[in-house]
C-alpha cells in the first residue's frame, strides 16, 4: 500500500494477532499456579464482561432528537404552578392529575367535531372525499392509521421512557389530544412544556382539513402560523407572522415554534459564546463569573439613565434578541406583557436547560431584562419609553412586570449569555465621561428629576400652586415698583 493510506486487511490481520497473542499469554499464564490462573482468568473475563455491558447501554442510548422533556425539580420547586396544567392533560405526562380527568370526555368531544369538519369540508370542497354511512367513521380510521403507525417517532419524542404505556393508549392520546389541539382555544396550558406533542401528529390532523383544501388554492398559511395566531402576541413581530413562510418540520412541538419565532439568536447577538463557552479554561470561567457575580448590566434602567444612557424602540419586525447599544442609546424591542408571561418564559428556560443543543436565547433574555428591572421605577422607565406594552390593563403593572423577571432565573443554570459584548460596552459607557452625550443626558435627567422633585414637594395640592404663584406675583410687582421707585429719584436727581 502507498504511504498515508491505510490497509483494512492489514488492520484485520494486526487485530488477529493481538488476540492470539493475548489467547497465548493466557496459554502461559495456564502453565502457572492455580491459584494465578484462577485469579487472572476471572480478571479478565470480569474486564470483559464490563465492556461488552458497556458497549450494550451505549448501543441503547436513545436518540439525542428528544424535544419533550419533564421540567427538572429544581424549577418545579420555585414555581409548581407555571408548569402544570390548569385546565387540560395534552401528551402522557399528566393525563392521570385527578384535576384533569374531568377534561377526558370533552377531549372525545372536541376529536367526534374535529372529524365531522373535516368530512363537511370534504364534502363542500367536491372532492369525492366520502366517509360512508357511518358519521366520520372512515375519517377518524385513516388518520388514526397514520398516528398508529407514528409510535416510534412518538417515542422518540419524549425525554421520559414510556414503556409503561402500550402502543394502543399513545396513539390514542396523540389522536384525542391532537384534535383537542387543533379545536380548542385554551392557550396557557398548550404552552407548557410537559404538555407538549409532536408537531408531526398536529400536522397529519391538519391535513385532514386543509390537506384536501390544498389541491385547489394555496392561499392557506401554514400551520406554525396558526399556531402563532393562536397564542397572544410576545412581540409586535407576530402581527407579520403572515409575511413569512417556514417548513413545519424544522419546529418540534408548539412550544418550540414559539421558541424559534421570537428567539431564534441573529446577527446581533454574540453567538461566538456558545461556540467557545467550552474551551475556556473551568478555572477562568469560574474566575470570571465571581467578578461579574451575574449576567446583564451592571445597573439597573433607571440608573443607566442616570449615568447618561439613554434607551428608545429598537426594530418591531425583529426577534426580541436584536437589542443593540449605539451612541449611548440602547434599543430594545417591544415586549407584550399578559398575565401569561411569566409561565411562557419559565417554560421556553425549562426548554433551554433540558435541550443538549440549546443556544440559551430565551435564558440570556432573561439575564438582561433582570438586570434592567430592579423595582417598579425601572418597569415604569421602560413602560414610558414603549420597551413593554400590555395587552391588556390588568393593573398593577410596574410591579407584574418586576415580579415577573425577580425570580425567574432561581436554580437556572447559565452556560452561556449571547449579549456579553453588549453589557461590556454599556458598563464600561457609564464609568466614562469623555462622552459630550452622555454629559447631555446626564444634565438633562438631573434638571427633569430636581423639577419632579420641586413639583412633589412644594406643590403636592392645587392650593399650594395657587399661593406659590401669589407670592410670585407679588414678589414681581414689589420688584417692579422698587425698581421704578429708584428710577424715578434718579432721573430727578
Amino acid at each position: 500500500m502507498a504511504d498515508g493510506i491505510e490497509d483494512p486487511a492489514a488492520d484485520s490481520e494486526s487485530l488477529h494477532e493481538t488476540e492470539i497473542s493475548i489467547g497465548s499469554h493466557i496459554d502461559k499464564l495456564s502453565e502457572g499456579p492455580e491459584s494465578e490462573i484462577s485469579f487472572t482468568q476471572k480478571m479478565y473475563r470480569k474486564k470483559l464482561k464490563w465492556t461488552s455491558e458497556i458497549e450494550e447501554k451505549l448501543h441503547n442510548v436513545r436518540p439525542w432528537n428528544l424535544s419533550i422533556y419533564r421540567v427538572p425539580n429544581r424549577l418545579h420547586q420555585v414555581s409548581e404552578d407555571a408548569y402544570t396544567p390548569h385546565v387540560v392533560s395534552i401528551g402522557p405526562f399528566h393525563r392521570h392529575k385527578p384535576h384533569l380527568v374531568a377534561m377526558r370526555e370533552h377531549k372525545l368531544r372536541y376529536a367526534l367535531y374535529f372529524f365531522k369538519r373535516a368530512q363537511e369540508t370534504a364534502q363542500k370542497r367536491a372532492l369525492n372525499f366520502s366517509f360512508g354511512s357511518r358519521e366520520s367513521s372512515e375519517c377518524m380510521r385513516e388518520w388514526a392509521t397514520a398516528i398508529y403507525d407514528s409510535d416510534a417517532l412518538v417515542r422518540a419524542s419524549y425525554a421520559e421512557d414510556m414503556s409503561n404505556i402500550n402502543q394502543e393508549e399513545l396513539a390514542e392520546i396523540m389522536l384525542v389530544d391532537g384534535c383537542f389541539i387543533l379545536e380548542s382555544d385554551i392557550r396557557h396550558d398548550l404552552a407548557l412544556l410537559e404538555n407538549q406533542i409532536p408537531l408531526c401528529i398536529i400536522l397529519d390532523l391538519y391535513d385532514a382539513i386543509s390537506g384536501h383544501q390544498t389541491l385547489i388554492d394555496n392561499d392557506l398559511p401554514p400551520p406554525y402560523c396558526l399556531a402563532l395566531h393562536f397564542f397572544q402576541p410576545v412581540s409586535l413581530k407576530g402581527s407579520i407572522v403572515t409575511e413569512r413562510r417556514h417548513d413545519s418540520q424544522d419546529y418540534k412541538h408548539l412550544l418550540d415554534i414559539l421558541h424559534k419565532f421570537y428567539f431564534l439568536p441573529t446577527k446581533t447577538t454574540d453567538l461566538s459564546m456558545r461556540l467557545n463557552v467550552d474551551l475556556i479554561p473551568e478555572e477562568q470561567r469560574l474566575r470570571a463569573i465571581q467578578k461579574n457575580k451575574v449576567w446583564g448590566f451592571n445597573y439597573s434602567a433607571s440608573e443607566l439613565l442616570e449615568s447618561g444612557v439613554e434607551f428608545d424602540i429598537g426594530s418591531k419586525q425583529g426577534q426580541l434578541l436584536d437589542i443593540t447599544f449605539n451612541e449611548g442609546k440602547i434599543r430594545i424591542p417591544p415586549l407584550i406583557i399578559q398575565e401569561t408571561t411569566s409561565s411562557l418564559l419559565r417554560n421556553l428556560i425549562a426548554y433551554e436547560q433540558c435541550s443538549l443543543n440549546s443556544t440559551q436565547a430565551v435564558t440570556s433574555y432573561a439575564c438582561l431584562m433582570k438586570s434592567l428591572i430592579a423595582s417598579s421605577r425601572d418597569s415604569n422607565l421602560l413602560l414610558r419609553k414603549g420597551i413593554t406594552k400590555y395587552h391588556h390593563w390588568i393593573g398593577g403593572e410596574e410591579e407584574y412586570v418586576a415580579q415577573i423577571f425577580k425570580g425567574i432565573l432561581d436554580e437556572v443554570v447559565v452556560k452561556e449569555f449571547h449579549f456579553r459584548t453588549l453589557c461590556d460596552e454599556v458598563n464600561e459607557y457609564c464609568t466614562s465621561w469623555f462622552h459630550l452625550r452622555k454629559l447631555k443626558v446626564f444634565l438633562r435627567v438631573r434638571v427633569q428629576r430636581y423639577t419632579t422633585l420641586l413639583f412633589s414637594t412644594y406643590f403636592a395640592s392645587p392650593w399650594s400652586f395657587i399661593s406659590f404663584m401669589a407670592a410670585l406675583a407679588m414678589l414681581i410687582l414689589t420688584s417692579l415698583q422698587t425698581y421704578y421707585t429708584i428710577r424715578t429719584a434718579h432721573t430727578i436727581n
